[in-house]
């Protein structure tokens, strides 16, 4: 079987779900970084237009949610999927929350103030690990994302974000887990979609310093929070280490 092949944005949360997966798994796999302009490529391989992308079996599974299927498939030990099936019910139903009600909306709240204050700032944050001729792309093309991102928008996730954290805090059970007595796919979820406002230690990409203003505010508001220290401990305790490996 060919070693499984990931293409990625190094700094995006939805790609950091993935990572941990895979390393969380211990399957050797191949990194590759897409640029800016990855948007043909992907289309052409998955029919939907996002990144990750895991090409396992000489086939491309786009969404994060259906590669963790596939993982726990093919690599069953160790489960994030819970083995008791009303447990494994409620891991899933929290991934689905935080993926559709975390995901977007945090990205909105940070990447939003920072096109518009500064549009340097988020070029560097997300062509972390490119070369410079996709920071020149990012340059060219980033200000149409500006439409997207207006301030019911922004607002709207930085809503969301406070929302989320109250969720983690709502559902932690009391051996300290989302879902049952084990780390699972609804832990590892809601902790790496918090990825990029937390920035724990154990983040394999980490944003450039000095941190954009608008992160630095949204830490200081939040940091207090029992769910942003909870993703902090999930990352030191479960975290590991990568699992890539060379081409």
């Amino acid at each position: 079987m060919a070693t499984p092949l990931l293409w990625h944005f190094p700094i995006s949360h939805f790609n950091e779900k993935v990572r941990w997966a895979l390393d969380w798994k211990r399957i050797p796999h191949v990194r590759r970084t897409l640029g800016p302009d990855y948007l043909p490529r992907v289309w052409w391989a998955t029919g939907r237009g996002t990144l990750p992308v895991l090409w396992l079996d000489a086939k491309a599974i786009g969404d994060s949610t259906r590669i963790i299927e596939a993982l726990e498939r093919r690599w069953p030990e160790p489960p994030l999927y819970p083995r008791d099936e009303s447990v494994r019910r409620r891991a899933l139903a929290l991934e689905d929350f935080f993926d559709e009600e975390l995901g977007h909306p945090l990205r909105a709240a940070i990447i939003g103030p920072l096109l518009a204050q500064d549009p340097d700032g988020v070029v560097a944050v997300l062509t972390l690990g490119m070369p410079a001729r996709a920071r020149r792309t990012a340059r060219a093309i980033f200000p149409a994302f500006r439409a997207f991102y207006h301030a019911a928008t922004i607002q709207a996730g930085r809503e969301k974000m406070a929302a989320a954290l109250d969720r983690i805090a709502a559902e932690l059970q009391p051996s300290g887990y989302l879902a049952g007595d084990t780390f699972s796919v609804a832990d590892l979820t809601a902790a790496a979609l918090f990825a990029p406002l937390v920035i724990p230690p154990e983040l394999q990409y980490r944003v450039p310093e000095p941190l954009p203003s608008v992160l630095v505010g949204y830490r200081s508001a939040l940091g207090g929070h029992p769910a942003y220290r909870w993703v902090r401990d999930m990352y030191r305790r479960h975290r590991g280490t990568s699992a890539e490996v060379a081409a």
